[in-house]
């Protein structure tokens, strides 16, 4: 089993999808923690820290490479 790094988090789950579409059609496994939970209770949100994006350890450079290229992550 892959080792996995939460490298984003989002509010709303839609927001999530857009952004794993994205790293998915570049062969980057990505696993959304509590979205079905903000999913179906969106006033959980923030109770439960948002929709965590999580990715192999050894794919999250890339990832967050091209979630900055595309406007998902701000440049440190």
């Amino acid at each position: 089993m892959n080792d996995w790094q939460e490298i984003q988090v989002f509010v709303y789950p839609q927001d999530a999808y857009l952004a794993k579409a994205l790293l998915e059609s570049e062969d980057i496994e990505v696993f959304l923690q509590d979205e079905m939970t903000i999913q179906v209770f969106n006033f959980y949100s923030n109770a439960l820290g948002g929709v965590k994006m999580l990715v192999p350890t050894n794919k999250a450079d890339k990832a967050k490479e091209l979630l900055k290229k595309s406007g998902y992550l701000k440049n440190d």
